[in-house]
């Protein structure tokens, strides 16, 4: 592991040897946990069940695009009209009524869904990344959620 020192941030209140301070995160040596967590879904999913995660998650952002598409501009899409694991929808044509991205969110968070990611990368935008373990119903119920909003 001393091969990575030099990669490692410095701390502004615990001083790191040979680190300029400047803290990247609260804790100083990151977060440990995260590694073995990854790791054990990818070993316990093996090379398949990660191929069928990754298709389900496919399926499940452009199964809700396509149901979104028309109440929302759905950005970024391939060739085939197609998104990937994620997609963007731009909220950008509601400021003109005072509505920004923020408003969605909270409204969302009043139907019990957990705020998205809102103006990255996209200014203006969310970011909906539904899982590859949401069921149907549940993404139905996120996507009227998203329409009654409208």
């Amino acid at each position: 592991m001393k091969h990575l020192e030099p990669f490692v941030p410095g701390h502004c209140e615990i001083p790191i040897e040979g680190r300029e301070s400047g803290a990247v995160a609260g804790a100083p040596y990151g977060n440990a946990g995260v590694v073995p967590i990854s790791y054990s879904y990818i070993k316990m999913s093996g090379k398949s069940g990660l191929r069928e995660a990754a298709i389900q998650a496919i399926l499940n952002a452009n199964y809700m695009a396509a149901r979104l598409e028309g109440d929302y501009k759905v950005l970024f899409k391939g060739e085939t009209g197609r998104v990937a694991h994620e997609f963007i929808i731009d909220c950008s044509e509601f400021k003109k009524h005072g509505i920004t991205e923020v408003d969605i969110a909270k409204r969302l968070i009043d139907y019990g869904f957990h705020a998205p990611t809102m103006s990255w990368p996209v200014p203006g935008g969310i970011m909906i990344e539904p899982t590859e373990s949401e069921d149907v119903q549940e993404i139905d119920r996120y996507v009227y959620a998203l329409k009654k909003i409208r």
